[in-house]
């Protein structure tokens, strides 16, 4: 090929991507002018069309026009029929920007307004969802979270043989053990800061409260250690009766997982620190 043939398939080339990108902006503009045209329009029908339209591109853009355009279709229709539908797509798009807060406010607003909707039980569970969403990393605050597990619960037992019904209790046991965590990580805090009492009675509270839990055996065995070192560091006049406090919660902790616990050596060698003092004590009275 000699260079002036070359440089025509250049010019081609260039020409070819020139007309490309003006049809790709002609649509561009285009589309844009007919999201404004459709947007001032009085035509509900257009306007709902073109926000469900919007609504399954599935981006974040969309989502927000599709939204503009239902909150424009809330003010036509207020009691109408078609407000189910508006009220739907609403939810789900605000579900689709990870807006859950008002995802649930709208699919919670679903179930109450039209019950005999063959969505209303959908809407019920998504509104739970979005909650149980909303929920952080069980390092954050979780005083939401037995609400919500309060809440699931309430979705099965109305809708017991609903396809949401499974997947309810699957989040239950996902929060369930954020809630385990949350409890098991304040009572090393409170271990590892010298708090002993506290690491102690909170170490029994979530043993009451998770009696399944996968740390079991290890705050059975910090119960024991935790009340020894609290005996140990308290004022002679209490060490007596706090030391026996942690002969007992050593029996405890043998009697539930016997001789070969994950922690058993540790607790023989506790124990017998626990009966040295006590000795010392006794004949001190």
């Amino acid at each position: 090929m000699n260079w002036q043939n070359a440089g025509k398939c250049l010019f081609l080339r260039v020409q070819m991507r020139s007309l490309v990108f003006s049809v790709v902006l002609i649509m561009f503009c285009s589309s844009c002018g007919d999201y404004a045209k459709i947007s001032k329009s009085k035509n509900p029908t257009l306007k709902f069309n073109k926000a469900v339209e919007l609504y399954n591109k599935k981006t974040a853009t969309n989502y927000g026009k599709a939204l503009t355009l239902l909150e424009q279709l809330r003010e036509i229709y207020k009691a109408s029929d078609s407000m189910e539908q508006v009220y739907y797509y609403t939810a789900y798009c605000h579900f689709g920007l990870k807006d859950y807060e008002y995802a649930s406010m709208f699919f919670k607003d679903f179930t109450e307004s039209f019950t005999r909707s063959k969505r209303a039980v959908e809407c019920a569970y998504m509104a739970v969802y979005c909650d149980y969403l909303s929920i952080g990393t069980y390092e954050l605050d979780q005083s939401n979270t037995k609400r919500v597990i309060g809440e699931l619960q309430t979705f099965i037992n109305y809708n017991p043989n609903s396809s949401y019904a499974l997947k309810c209790n699957e989040h239950i046991d996902v929060l369930r053990r954020k809630l385990q965590q949350k409890e098991y990580d304040m009572v090393v805090q409170y271990f590892e800061q010298g708090h002993y009492r506290a690491a102690a009675v909170s170490a029994r509270n979530t043993l009451k409260s998770f009696p399944d839990m996968e740390q079991k055996e290890e705050l059975e065995f910090l119960t024991v250690k935790a009340q020894y070192l609290y005996a140990l560091n308290s004022i002679e006049k209490k060490r007596l009766e706090r030391m026996i406090e942690a002969l007992e919660n050593y029996k405890e902790y043998v009697y539930i997982n016997g001789k070969n616990g994950k922690y058993s050596h540790e607790a023989e060698s506790l124990k017998n620190k626990i009966e040295t003092q006590l000795t010392k004590l006794k004949e001190n009275i």
